[in-house]
């Protein structure tokens, strides 16, 4: 690696890592004045709290690192032509294209790295986040005697799950994670479209390939929707009632940034009748998203690199603008594609392809 890579190197990393710290800390402050009264009010301690900030964290780190790329290089690439750095370059043979291409691998390495964390880490942390803050509001149930501190961790409240493949929808009045089992049940069963079986249960637990219902109630439908028959059971073990209990609780928020891309794809194959432009998108976007660290870096090395040419005021004026349209693009696309207005691949994609191809063409201009 020549002398010049290492010292652009050193620079761009050096201002990567201040602008991903000030834009971190600024998505951690603003979710802290967001949650901050809550916890106050629910008498969470000083300990729970930080851990709960913390683990916004990298949810914080992956949505601002693209913006931490393209600030920290244009800083980068802006101090070095108003040094007249880029022109001595230049001059010694070295085109900017050249000069920039460390960069450039950099940036398909935290590409890389930033769909890694959205796969192996955010998820995770922000379905943990969730379940901590919904475990300090279930606190005030504890307080009045509702519920046993004890089970706080294990247990959820007021679950709805659909299988859309079987046509079965549960709802829950709670459900333990850890003992697998579950009060005040409802299962509806319409596999023509139509109610055929509804079952109400006081209780219900997974006996390892399929559910045993207590204290049981078992309405049948006939074909016009009408009841025609009810039976009772102390206990019931229909054999074919298999729905996993960890899509129930998973898949009960319908919410597709706890989910990793695996399942998202189980997901998607259990729920085909469903309106799944959301999931779809969200699918999509977890792969396009980290590709926005190189469109930053394509963005960023034209513009900073001709800030010596003009007015720096112009330069930044006109970086900040590209960067907000591009978010603009993004954001539109993305809500275009869940209201299912737009193809999900075009609404995930359309903001990195045409911003990839301005850059490139911004790059040629100036190299």
């Amino acid at each position: 690696m020549r002398l010049s890579d290492r010292y652009i190197l050193r620079e761009f990393l050096q201002a990567l890592g201040y602008c991903l710290a000030a834009f971190v800390l600024m998505r951690v402050v603003y979710e802290l004045f967001q949650t901050l009264r809550e916890f106050l009010g629910w008498g969470s301690s000083i300990l729970t709290m930080a851990k709960y900030y913390l683990l916004i964290v990298p949810g914080a780190v992956a949505v601002t690192l693209p913006a931490a790329v393209f600030f920290g290089l244009l800083f980068t690439l802006v101090t070095m032509s108003k040094n007249n750095e880029l022109t001595a370059l230049r001059a010694a043979g070295c085109s900017l294209l050249r000069s920039c291409a460390p960069i450039v691998a950099v940036s398909l390495v935290l590409t890389g790295l930033l769909l890694l964390l959205n796969e192996m880490v955010v998820p995770a942390a922000n379905g943990e986040a969730a379940r901590l803050h919904d475990m300090q509001k279930a606190l005030r149930k504890v307080e009045k005697g509702m519920v046993d501190s004890s089970q706080l961790t294990f247990v959820r409240y007021s679950l709805t799950y659909v299988n859309d493949r079987e046509k079965r929808t549960w709802f829950f009045g709670s459900f333990n994670t850890k003992t697998l089992s579950a009060e005040h049940v409802i299962v509806d069963c319409r596999p023509r479209g139509l109610p055929e079986q509804s079952i109400n249960a006081q209780f219900a637990y997974w006996v390892g390939s399929h559910w045993l219902f207590q204290n049981v109630k078992v309405i049948t439908y006939a074909p016009n929707g009408e009841p025609s028959d009810q039976v009772t059971h102390s206990l019931w073990e229909p054999v074919a009632i298999n729905d996993l209990p960890e899509d129930i609780v998973l898949y009960s928020k319908e919410e597709p940034e706890f989910m990793t891309l695996r399942q998202l794809r189980r997901y998607l194959k259990l729920h085909p009748g469903e309106k799944l432009a959301k999931f779809r998108v969200n699918y999509q976007q977890r792969y396009a998203y980290p590709w926005a660290c190189l469109v930053a870096c394509l963005m960023a090395i034209p513009l900073g690199a001709g800030t010596g040419r003009r007015s720096a005021l112009v330069g930044v004026t006109v970086a900040l603008a590209l960067f907000v349209f591009y978010f603009v693009v993004y954001y539109a696309g993305l809500t275009l594609g869940k209201q299912g207005a737009l193809n999900h691949i075009v609404a995930a994609w359309m903001a990195n392809g045409v911003f990839m191809l301005m850059g490139l063409v911004m790059m040629w201009r100036v190299r």
